[in-house]
């Protein structure tokens, strides 16, 4: 919502001027209970949830990374740092919500990993991803957000970021909708967009 819907919503509007559009934010599973329940047209998920009648097209492949405040120690953590990730069952651990699609993709890569996600010493479980990234910045523990959405914490020097070992492939970032449930001619205009979308530099 906060990183890549501007864009689109700027291509939409573009594209279709006129239109209307309301935003709702959740997490993935209440995206998906809202498409499934006809609340809403289409949504945008982090991570698959197998539901019926949901369709996914993912249109955005994103990095999951492991974040830290920018101290001597972890700088130091970075320097050294190896395949192995057992340190992290060490530090104190700040996560998304349950129902998020980051968390859910976290623990996937972790356990692929080599880290079991029930054995981190967990002191929190947010929502909000700006108040995790603000926790990080003033030493309360680290977590694992998006790239995308640490990119600038990292640039400025408030966070450091580094990649999930192994998990060089990203995760997809999916439009969803129910398949069994006739869209309006706009909605399929805005899926058609979204497809199609390009992003910041991309442009």
């Amino acid at each position: 919502a906060q990183y890549l819907l501007p864009d689109i919503l700027a291509q939409f509007t573009e594209k279709c001027p006129g239109e209307q559009f309301k935003l709702v934010e959740s997490d993935s599973a209440g995206v998906i209970n809202m498409i499934v329940d006809h609340k809403v047209d289409v949504g945008f998920t982090g991570t698959v949830l197998e539901k019926k009648h949901c369709h996914y097209i993912p249109f955005y492949k994103d990095e999951l990374a492991i974040i830290m405040p920018n101290t001597e120690k972890y700088q130091k953590i970075i320097e050294n740092i190896s395949g192995d990730l057992s340190w992290i069952l060490e530090e104190q651990f700040i996560l998304r919500e349950e129902g998020s699609g980051t968390r859910k993709e976290m623990e996937k890569q972790l356990k692929h990993a080599g880290i079991n996600p029930e054995k981190l010493d967990v002191i929190a479980s947010v929502a909000n991803q700006e108040t995790i990234k603000r926790s990080v910045s003033q030493g309360l523990g680290i977590s694992v957000l998006s790239k995308l959405a640490s990119e600038e914490e990292v640039r400025t020097g408030k966070l450091l970021a580094f990649p999930i070992p192994g998990a060089v492939e990203g995760r997809d970032i999916n439009l969803v909708y129910n398949k069994n449930y006739q869209l309006s001619r706009v909605a399929k205009k805005f899926i058609k967009i979204v497809e199609n979308a390009t992003f910041g530099e991309k442009r």
